[in-house]
C-alpha cells in the first residue's frame, strides 16, 4: 500500500501513514493522528498540485541553467578566439593543419578512379 508523509498536527514533525483511513500515533509525541477518507483525498489533491508546482519550478531552473552554461561557452569561446588570433604560434598551426588536410585530400582517389581501367 501506498505511503504518505504528513505534518503531526501537535509537534509539527514529519510522519509517515499508510494510505487509508485509521488512527496512526506519532512517533516523535504520542499524539493520536485520525486520517479519514477525506482528509486523505484533500492530502493526494494538495500533493498532485505540489508535484505539478514542483515540475514547473524545476523545467524553469533546468532552463535557466542551459541559458547560463550556453552564456558562460559563448564569452569563454570568444576569449579563445580573441587570444587565438593574438597568438602567432596559433596561426601557424592552423595553416599547417590546413595544409595537411590539402595534402591528404590530393592524394585520395576519387569514386570515378575506381573504375577506371588501369594501363
Amino acid at each position: 500500500m501506498r505511503k504518505l508523509t504528513i505534518k503531526c498536527p501537535n509537534c509539527k514533525k514529519k510522519m509517515r501513514i499508510i494510505n487509508k483511513p485509521a488512527k496512526f500515533k506519532c512517533p516523535s509525541c504520542g499524539h493520536i493522528y485520525k486520517a479519514t477518507r477525506f482528509s486523505l483525498i484533500g492530502h493526494n489533491i494538495t500533493s498532485f498540485f505540489t508535484g505539478i508546482v514542483d515540475t514547473v519550478r524545476d523545467a524553469k531552473n533546468n532552463i535557466v541553467y542551459k541559458y547560463n552554461s550556453a552564456k558562460a561557452t559563448y564569452r569563454y569561446m570568444s576569449q579563445l578566439k580573441k587570444n587565438m588570433k593574438n597568438d602567432s604560434n596559433w596561426s601557424n598551426y592552423r595553416n599547417q593543419q590546413r595544409e595537411e588536410k590539402q595534402m591528404r585530400d590530393a592524394n585520395k582517389k576519387s569514386f570515378k578512379d575506381f573504375f577506371k581501367r588501369k594501363k
